[in-house]
């Protein structure tokens, strides 16, 4: 049986990483929306028709960009761990604020149009800076808050979140409320980790949690146990003895 994997949602896309070509996507979209908040800034600004887009679009490259890369990172394992030390942040955000300077100083002098000062170069990108920052900081409490993966913590450190286990081949499916999630280990590696936290051996393709049962029914080789959320499963012959002690 497959993982049934969870609903996407706009949370999931802001909050953890994107990839291929989803990231791809993303990164034209805020490439282009960089370059038409800087066509319109100019238009604000002088209070004429700008020139061509190809600079807007160059300037979007290096002051919009590289900030999509960083908050992007920052959803990564090590951008995850660099980011919470509020002195690294801040010394990648300077550094990239420099390096985002220079270029376009450097793309201005190429084209000999060297005019901008510093403070101005600056204050352009603060929007860019503000929203990283405040998605950086949004994603960090989110995954603070957000529960542990099933599939990869100890087994003992979720006990409470499972409703039941099932043996699958050389795996084990996790039943934790809608989810369904896949773990490579035996029934019995499954059995022996949540051994004392209140899980029965009712079968021998089926591990439940005591506080999910709701009813036992049937005698002999008809028995079934029925779990709060409506499940109904099978109990061995062998297996029922371990339900007295839910009685």
């Amino acid at each position: 049986m497959a993982t049934i994997a969870p609903r996407l949602s706009l949370s999931r896309f802001f909050f953890e990483p994107i990839r291929g070509r989803p990231l791809i996507a993303v990164g034209l979209l805020v490439w282009l929306a960089g370059a038409s908040y800087c066509h319109g800034y100019q238009y604000l600004l002088t209070g004429e028709q700008t020139g061509p887009w190809s600079g807007s679009l160059i300037w979007s490259a290096v002051a919009v960009v590289p900030w999509f890369a960083l908050f992007e990172w920052s959803k990564e394992p090590q951008g995850v761990e660099a980011t919470r030390r509020p002195a690294t942040l801040l010394a990648l955000v300077v550094g990239i604020a420099a390096l985002s300077v220079a270029l376009e100083y450097l793309v201005d002098f190429c084209i000999g149009d060297v005019s901008d000062h510093l403070g101005l170069l600056v204050m352009r990108r603060a929007p860019a800076i503000g929203v990283s920052l405040l998605l950086i900081a949004l994603t960090r409490k989110a995954v603070m808050r957000r529960p542990a993966n099933p599939a990869a913590v100890e087994l003992s450190t979720i006990a409470k979140a499972i409703d039941w286990v099932e043996a699958a081949d050389n795996y084990v499916e996790l039943h934790v409320g809608e989810r369904t999630v896949m773990r490579r280990m035996t029934m019995r590696d499954a059995e022996q980790a949540l051994r004392g936290l209140g899980f029965i051996r009712i079968h021998r393709r089926f591990l439940v949690n005591r506080e999910r049962i709701a009813t036992i029914a049937g005698s002999n080789g008809d028995r079934v146990v029925n779990l709060i959320n409506g499940t109904e499963l099978a109990v061995g012959r062998a297996f029922a003895s371990n339900l007295s002690r839910h009685r």
